[in-house]
């Protein structure tokens, strides 16, 4: 009996701390809403829990994450927004400075009006959010466009985080907006001199043939009576003659020939290739004829068109690419009527010359001869075709001018040599045909009023004068319409016999600089203080040439129509793959002494010449750079796993950082003192102590004096068949893939000022493209900006959608985490009541037992 109540008692026990703890439990769920409290409660419900939790606190994080990016991008948005409004009142306003009826109050009205949009425009793209620049990038507190209109963030992009594995963008860099560019536009490039028609300008030189044609003849003027000069542009239509202005042949009897107008072109076709070429038309034929062969010239065939050849509306030729995305094209033209070796011998013998591009570049001397020539429909003025510029003060030569102030006292011998200049003989006719040499010996106080003064006293009645930097003689024994008898040369001499005596037995040298409008890359490169800067932009070309082995491999350039770094081999970008490729040298050094070296680039070893010594051009590993990537395979033991196997070997070939290396040291006067790496990169460092080259971000060569705010130095880099140039009096760029917004807006501002609706080399700024070209390049601004506005409106959106979908999952999961830890209230109160009356029942079922004793069982 004592068993039994003990094991019951005990049972008692059991079930009661069992109740009593299900009770407490439910009691517990019922007070917390919880299922579990502690993770040995559940271990199921409460790893759900925490997975549950883990993505609640995840799209918490997305959310924050989209709030900010969309409260970015919505800013973005809405400046975006504003910037396409400031554009397209910036175009209305340049299109209203076209209209011919402004006068020049009205056109500095909205000039002014510009520069105001312009520096909105620069506020616009400074704008910020919470004190982050939206513009500049991943450089959030650099402020995107600093006074000068330069970009100053990077080109990164910011991400949103979206998700496992998940970001997006959510801005729009700088570099994207104001500096990108667009492969789906075209090139058009435009020379800058208009093209009148030149009979109707000058009626008195028209005469009519025998069989009832036009022709020019300037030796028996007035046999043809038309109206008075007018200034008509050319057409496609016009003949060659009223374009070129060239003369036709006097048969006698009143009869004519067409003569001949030869054409010398220069420049780059759209695959890179160098045009350096001459052709020839004749008088009868049509300026659509010479558009066309500009055309063929530049690759188009009957079947395929590269190019497109037209004229603007003041009869200037534009060319522009068919092909999407090309950025190296480049042109220049002149035309005479005489055939002639090279450009330069039109000047050096006085030929008859039609100018089409001018930009009044400074020339690098290239001449020892220039003879005076008649370009102007006018028997009494004389012209040389030089250009003069004072270096010192940096402005056009005037009479007062010390010629050593403008040309310097040195030249450049048939050797290339620099040599003391003895001084100037001029020969010729006056202007009673009588023959005349004049010698003039030069020094330090010799101006160009004394030369000037030697023409006037030796050749006649004659005037002599400098205008816009040339000199110029007029016949005043004739008229106009006159033939002159007048003839002048000038021809500069050395001291080659060292008698100090000036006599047509000494021997020429190159001192004179011919007009760039006759020059297209024999030219100084741009100088401002203490920075020397080129004008073109080398473009790397749509192919590379590879030597491996021996055999030549031409691949896909990676870097095609990009802007050339330094990085970039050099003969990536020349004109031709031929090697050797020599560039020619001209430059002042650090002290401003005149002088000259040669680069070669050669596959057997590229070197560079001066003063007769030559010295190679290495890597900084020590290698000879050849000009092409050379690729050389060897079979070598692999010490790893002892097996042969071929090894690949790049010598890259020669580099636009060699290139200024090379000229550091040639500036500085920094030789290396042995042919071999060690010294070579001895004087490459002692030179960069002094000058710092290289290639800006648009790819042009510029070198900064370190030593002197108004440096002496003048560089000038040629190839004797224009294959690569650094400065040159090419076309016009109008419009181009490569975008810069602020320097477009600057230029349009440029050609409002100068009141020209299109280019026009005789404005205040030659290099400008006139207010139509400038309309054009704003509609590409345009155009790039609303694509940025398009994108970061799809962003916009997109955010917000994120945002709604992390909003309506992060509700579904609270939900089913509630399903999986929060307690049912009904089921549980309905287990409470029952576990209540089960424990009462039990205390009931107990208490009974406990009053039992053995009497109960002996009744």
């Amino acid at each position: 009996m004592r068993v039994t109540q003990f094991t019951l008692y005990n049972n008692f026990l059991l079930n009661n701390q069992t109740t009593l703890s299900e009770l407490n439990k439910t009691q517990t769920e019922l007070s917390t809403g919880k299922k579990i409290q502690n993770l040995y409660d559940n271990s199921t419900i409460y790893n759900n829990y925490l997975k549950l939790d883990t993505e609640i606190n995840t799209f918490t994080q997305i959310k924050s994450s989209a709030n900010f990016a969309l409260n970015f991008a919505r800013e973005s948005d809405t400046t975006l927004n504003d910037i396409v409004s400031t554009l397209t009142n910036f175009k209305t306003k340049l299109i209203n400075a076209a209209n011919d009826t402004n006068d020049i109050t009205s056109r500095e009205a909205i000039v002014s009006e510009l520069k105001g949009e312009l520096n909105h425009l620069k506020d616009l793209a400074n704008s910020s959010i919470n004190g982050k620049y939206i513009f500049s990038g991943s450089a959030f507190n650099i402020k995107p466009i600093d006074d000068d209109f330069n970009y100053q963030g990077n080109d990164k992009y910011v991400k949103a985080f979206l998700g496992s594995g998940i970001e997006r963008e959510y801005n729009i860099p700088g570099s994207e907006l104001f500096l990108g560019r667009d492969n789906d536009y075209k090139k058009t490039m435009t020379v800058n001199i208009p093209q009148y028609n030149k009979m109707k300008a000058n009626p008195e030189f028209v005469v009519m043939g025998a069989d009832g044609k036009l022709y020019i003849d300037k030796n028996n003027p007035n046999t043809y009576s038309q109206d008075v000069a007018v200034n008509e542009p050319i057409n496609v239509n016009s003949k060659i003659r009223e374009l070129t202005g060239v003369e036709d042949i006097d048969n006698g009897n009143g009869t004519y020939t067409s003569g001949t107008s030869y054409f010398y072109i220069k420049g780059r076709r759209p695959d890179g290739t160098t045009i350096n070429t001459k052709f020839s038309l004749s008088n009868d034929d049509s300026v659509s004829d010479l558009l066309n062969k500009i055309g063929e010239i530049y690759g188009n065939t009957v079947t395929n068109k590269v190019v497109d050849v037209s004229l603007n509306d003041i009869g200037e030729i534009q060319i522009t690419d068919l092909n999407s995305g090309k950025m190296i094209s480049d042109f220049f033209m002149v035309a005479s009527n005489k055939d002639e070796a090279s450009v330069e011998d039109l000047v050096k013998n006085g030929d008859y010359i039609v100018e089409f591009q001018k930009s009044y570049y400074p020339s690098a001397p290239s001449l020892d001869t220039i003879t005076s020539n008649n370009s102007n429909f006018d028997n009494r003025v004389f012209k040389f075709g030089a250009y003069y510029y004072n270096y010192k003060e940096n402005r056009e030569a005037i009479a007062q001018d010390k010629v050593f102030d403008v040309l310097g006292d040195k030249g450049i011998d048939s050797n290339g040599n620099v040599r003391d200049v003895l001084g100037i003989i001029i020969r010729g006719t006056d202007t009673n045909g009588g023959v005349k040499t004049i010698p003039i010996k030069l020094d330090s106080t010799t101006t160009f009023e004394d030369i000037m003064r030697s023409i006037k006293n030796n050749f006649g009645n004659v005037d002599v004068s400098f205008e816009n930097g040339e000199l110029v003689v007029t016949d005043k024994s004739v008229n106009k319409t006159e033939p002159s008898k007048l003839s002048i040369t000038m021809t500069a001499y050395w001291d080659s016999d060292n008698d100090n005596v000036l006599a047509t037995h000494d021997t020429p040298i190159k001192y004179f600089t011919p007009k760039d409008s006759i020059n297209f890359d024999k030219l100084w490169m741009s100088r401002k203080d203490n920075t020397i800067l080129g004008n073109y932009s080398n473009i790397e070309k749509d192919y590379k040439i590879i030597l491996k082995d021996g055999e030549k491999i031409i691949e896909n350039n990676p870097n095609a129509q990009q802007y050339i770094t330094n990085n970039s081999v050099i003969m990536d970008v020349m004109g031709s793959d031929t090697s050797p490729q020599t560039l020619d040298i001209k430059f002042r050094d650090i002290n401003g002494e005149l002088k000259t070296a040669s680069i070669t680039l050669d596959d057997n070893g590229s070197y560079f010449t001066i003063n007769g010594n030559s010295y190679h051009i290495y890597d900084t590993n020590g290698n000879i750079s050849p000009a092409h990537d050379i690729i050389k395979t060897t079979t070598e033991l692999d010490p790893t796993t002892c097996e042969i196997c071929t090894k690949e070997n790049l010598n890259k070939g020669m580099t636009f950082k060699q290139l200024g290396d090379v000229i550091s040291m040639l500036v500085t006067n920094n030789l290396p003192l042995t042919d071999d790496a060690s010294s070579y990169n001895e004087a490459v460092k002692n030179a960069k102590k002094e000058v710092e080259t290289g290639i800006d971000d648009k790819g042009r060569f510029y070198l900064k004096d370190l030593s002197n705010f108004k440096t002496k130095i003048d560089l000038s880099i040629s190839n004797k068949d224009s294959n690569i140039y650094f400065q040159a009096n090419n076309s016009l760029t109008i419009d181009s893939p490569q975008v810069d917004f602020f320097e477009t807006l600057q230029k349009a501002i440029s050609s409002v000022e100068n009141g020209e609706n299109f280019a026009n080399a005789n404005s205040n700024n030659p290099r400008d493209i006139g207010i139509q070209g400038a309309i054009k390049a704003i509609d590409h601004v345009l155009d790039r900006v609303r694509r940025s506005h398009a994108k970061i409106g799809a962003v916009s959106n997109e955010f917000d959608m994120t945002i709604q979908r992390v909003d309506m999952l992060k509700v579904n999961v609270e939900t089913l985490q509630s399903e999986n830890i929060d307690t049912d209230i009904g089921e549980a109160s309905m287990k409470l009541n029952s576990l209540q009356l089960s424990y009462q029942a039990l205390l009931a079922s107990i208490a009974k037992i406990n009053n039992l004793t053995l009497l109960n069982y002996l009744r």
